[in-house]
C-alpha cells in the first residue's frame, strides 16, 4: 500500500509545470500558431514535375517579434525585466530595418546557398515605388531553438534571416512586395498593411 501511494505521488508530481520567474507566460499554441501562419507566405517552384526550390517567408512584424520573444522568454524562463530588456532590442532595431525570416529547401544542395558572396540569389524589397536589395543570413540557432519560434521549420531546410535598411514600421504600414529570384526561378511574397 505505501509502494502504491508513493507511485501515485510521484505520477502527481511528474505532471506539473515550474512556474516561470517574473511572470512571462507565452501564447497558447495554436494562438500562436495563427500568428505566424498569418505572417507566412509560402512558394513551391517547379520545372515541370520536378521541384526546383521551396521557400517560405515570414515577416518579422512587430507582433510576430513579440510573440516569439514571449515564447523564448517562457522557455528561458526570462524575468519580466530581461524580457523587456529584450523586447527593447527588437524596438530599435525595428526603428532601422525591417526583417524576414526565410524557411529555404532545394533538392539541389548547391544552390542553398542564400548566404554566400557568389550566390545565384538575390532577395528584393519593393514599397512605395522603391526597391530595397536584402541582405542573408544563414541562422546559426540549433535546430529545435528556430522550430519553437517557427512552427513550419523542418529539419531539411535551411533557416536564413534577411534585413532590409528600411523601418519596420514604415513596411508594416504601407505593405510590401518581397522578390526571391535567380536562374533557378523565382518567387514573390506579398504581406499587406498591418491594422
Amino acid at each position: 500500500m505505501r509502494r502504491l501511494l508513493f507511485i501515485a505521488m510521484l505520477a502527481g508530481c511528474a505532471h506539473q509545470t515550474l512556474p516561470v520567474a517574473g511572470g512571462v507566460t507565452p501564447l497558447a499554441e495554436n494562438e500562436y500558431a495563427a500568428i505566424i501562419r498569418k505572417a507566412t507566405v509560402k512558394a513551391n517552384q517547379y520545372a515541370g514535375l520536378y521541384q526546383t526550390f521551396q521557400a517560405d517567408m515570414t515577416i518579422e512584424s512587430n507582433e510576430v517579434q513579440t510573440a516569439g520573444l514571449r515564447q523564448r522568454a517562457y522557455f528561458l524562463q526570462w524575468d519580466q525585466k530581461q524580457f523587456n530588456t529584450e523586447h527593447e532590442k527588437i524596438l530599435q532595431e525595428n526603428s532601422a530595418y525591417a526583417k524576414y525570416f526565410l524557411r529555404f529547401f532545394s533538392p539541389e544542395h548547391e544552390y542553398d546557398d542564400l548566404h554566400k558572396g557568389k550566390t545565384i540569389w538575390r532577395v528584393y524589397l519593393e514599397m512605395n515605388g522603391q526597391r530595397f536589395e536584402g541582405k542573408v543570413k544563414k541562422l546559426a540557432d540549433k535546430f529545435i531553438e528556430v522550430q519553437a519560434i517557427y512552427p513550419h521549420m523542418d529539419r531539411f531546410s535551411t533557416p536564413y534571416e534577411i534585413t532590409f535598411s528600411v523601418p519596420m514600421s514604415t513596411v508594416e504600414q504601407t505593405g510590401s512586395k518581397v522578390t526571391l529570384t535567380s536562374s533557378l526561378g523565382n518567387a514573390q511574397y506579398v504581406f499587406p498593411m498591418q491594422k
